[in-house]
């Protein structure tokens, strides 16, 4: 079994490196716990999201980067590999863990609705809203954060941007694996706007191992904007599923089809780090990769067999293009 976390890929403050990993080992160690008792994959990696987005220092849930008008609107999704099960929500509000709203979509998304209607996989504004509070998920909370709104002040006056997403992967006891990702989006953002984070096929992947093929697992985090345009995590995916060396695969994916891709030509900045796994079917190998082209990502990761989680904030040197590292698990 296996859990890996991040706080997501930017410029991570050095001044609050100790709190982002605590978040981070105590995120590791909830979901943990869950899967040594035999839970999902998917319920591990919604627990370790919930314990990220309850903490102000990370962009999720509560501590969420404002709109332009100062309120918070959340997007969260979850993919089951067993099930192949997704479910998001998009510019939420009062949602106070939008993860467990995505988590809930996805498991009654296998199921049809009376008269034969097909069960949504995304809901956004008002409507995820309405929906939440009918399944006992909407807690009309104030999600703004002190830190969070000082930082709005202040961005009113820079008009700069901050890009954060918190997401988790996992495999459980039985070789399922899952994937999740929750952001509070940009900061500024104008109200209404739906980031890779409740995007299929974008903010994460997961899917389960087949007798020709490896388990894949992954979540992301950067400019919303330039992951959708070019599905770097399906792409991701796909890579690691074809290719027998995963370094290689992460590698080449960030650099032919995020950094090089034509469909970011009009961006002077490209930003975009994710964690993945690889689980592989005959021997029950778990490799874990972890690559970023942005100044650091904050991650943090636990095995079964682990004492405690390990966490730790990636930098990058400064003259190169991205970092890309990583181990077999078990």
């Amino acid at each position: 079994m296996f859990i890996a976390v991040h706080v997501g890929a930017g410029n991570l403050s050095r001044a609050k490196e100790t709190r982002y990993r605590a978040v981070l080992a105590r995120a590791c160690e909830a979901a943990m716990e869950l899967l040594k008792q035999g839970a999902s994959a998917s319920d591990a990696v919604a627990r370790a999201i919930t314990v990220l987005e309850d903490d102000p220092t990370t962009n999720a849930g509560y501590g969420s980067n404002l709109t332009l008008h100062g309120t918070v609107e959340c997007d969260a999704s979850l993919m089951d590999g067993k099930t192949n099960a997704f479910g998001a929500v998009g510019a939420t509000t009062g949602i106070k863990n939008p993860i467990l709203a995505a988590k809930k979509l996805a498991d009654e998304s296998t199921q049809l609705l009376p008269l034969g209607r097909v069960p949504p996989i995304m809901l956004t504004g008002q409507g995820a809203s309405d929906w939440a509070k009918h399944h006992g998920l909407y807690a009309d909370v104030n999600l703004i954060a002190e830190e969070a709104f000082d930082t709005y002040m202040k961005h009113m006056s820079m008009l700069c941007e901050v890009h954060d997403t918190v997401g988790a992967i996992g495999v459980d006891s039985e070789g399922h694996v899952a994937a999740g990702v929750s952001s509070g989006g940009i900061s500024l953002k104008i109200p209404g706007r739906v980031g890779e984070a409740a995007v299929y096929g974008s903010g994460c992947w997961a899917q389960d191992a087949t007798d020709d093929l490896p388990a894949v697992a992954c979540s992301t985090s950067g400019t919303g904007e330039q992951i959708m345009r070019t599905m770097i995590t399906t792409k991701c995916a796909q890579r690691i599923t074809q290719e027998d060396n995963i370094q290689s695969a992460v590698t080449t994916c960030l650099q032919e089809d995020f950094l090089d891709s034509p469909f970011l030509q009009m961006y002077d900045t490209k930003s975009v780090g994710m964690i993945t796994l690889c689980r592989h079917k005959s021997s029950g190998r778990i490799e874990f990769w972890y690559a970023h082209v942005t100044e650091s990502m904050g991650i943090g990761c636990m095995s079964s067999t682990a004492k405690k989680p390990k966490t730790f904030i990636s930098r990058k040197p400064n003259n190169d293009a991205m970092l890309s590292a990583g181990w077999l698990v078990q």
